[in-house]
């Protein structure tokens, strides 16, 4: 199944680096939140993404795919919302889709 989310040529239609992406999606749905230090912190954490999380947070965020959650220690958590979880399945179809040769230029980029 070809899900053009994840494989169209058109820049504004493809998810950057999409394994990457199904990676800190499969994190989230297993329910490790991306954490944001406060509303106005520079730090950012998924464990196992590192600085990279920082990025996901601002993609993930402006494509309405992750909801946000208050902790009373002030930080505020990021949780796939339905939305994200919809992606994340289509995506799961399409990373399912590709042979092994096509997963391997995907693991190389």
């Amino acid at each position: 199944m070809k899900n053009g989310l994840f494989v169209s040529g058109a820049l504004q239609n493809r998810i950057p680096r999409p394994r990457r992406a199904l990676g800190v999606m499969r994190r989230m749905r297993l329910g490790y939140p991306i954490l944001e230090a406060g509303p106005l912190a520079i730090t950012t954490y998924l464990d196992g993404y590192g600085a990279e999380a920082a990025l996901w947070l601002g993609y993930f965020r402006r494509n309405g795919w992750i909801a946000a959650q208050d902790w009373p220690n002030g930080v505020r958590a990021w949780f796939l919302s339905d939305h994200g979880l919809a992606i994340l399945a289509l995506g799961e179809d399409w990373w399912q889709s590709l042979s092994w040769s096509q997963r391997l230029v995907y693991w190389l980029s």
